[in-house]
């Protein structure tokens, strides 16, 4: 324990003490602000996601027997529309759209089925459930498009609530609730990640 006194008594005033470093001003291993959730409430306890880079997340879909495309409402404008259309058609993923998403997809011709958020959650937290197709409950659930704060409560209850299926999100914002999640990232580098998803280079 220091005993370093905070008064200086040479010149009578409080004496300036070094200052613990901040988190901003870690560098290396200290601190990467790529997984520093983007609400920085959300605290996912001792199970925090997987950064991954598009070559990972395409080896979980590629692994994955039954995988799942949930779209939230952010994925209704371009060019996240068209990101979304193509990775689903890439690696055959069913689609559900939740909110008000499901009309732009029908627009575009693409099949999907319309959930509400908290019909798809329950629905996965049943092992029982068959699944889009019928051939069983989905093995890992691929999220685009979700609003943060809704997304990241839907994360955690399938987290605690299904362990018979992992999650992998595609946001450009770091998901810490989720088992894998792309790191936070600019719009740029978001959209070249969604296109290395549609490629089958590893």
């Amino acid at each position: 324990v220091s005993t370093q006194s905070t008064w200086d008594e040479k010149n009578w005033k409080p004496r300036k003490l070094p200052q613990e470093p901040s988190l901003m001003d870690m560098k290396g291993d200290q601190m990467n602000e790529r997984v520093i959730p983007w609400q920085p409430t959300v605290i996912a306890g001792p199970k925090q996601a997987l950064m991954v880079t598009p070559e990972t997340a395409k080896m979980m879909v590629k692994k994955a027997k039954r995988p799942l495309l949930v779209l939230g409402p952010l994925a209704k404008e371009e060019p996240l529309v068209t990101h979304s259309i193509e990775i689903a058609d890439k690696w055959d993923l069913p689609i559900v759209t939740t909110a008000d998403t499901f009309k732009i997809y029908l627009d575009r011709g693409i099949k999907t089925k319309a959930y509400g958020v908290v019909e798809i959650i329950n629905l996965l937290k049943d092992p029982e459930w068959k699944g889009l197709k019928g051939e069983g409950q989905h093995d890992l659930v691929v999220l685009i498009g979700g609003i943060y704060y809704m997304a990241s409560q839907g994360l955690s209850t399938v987290k605690h609530f299904a362990p018979h299926l992992k999650t992998l999100t595609l946001c450009k914002y770091f998901q810490s609730n989720a088992d894998a999640s792309f790191p936070k990232m600019k719009d740029e580098e978001w959209s070249i990640y969604l296109e290395k998803m549609k490629t089958d280079q590893f």
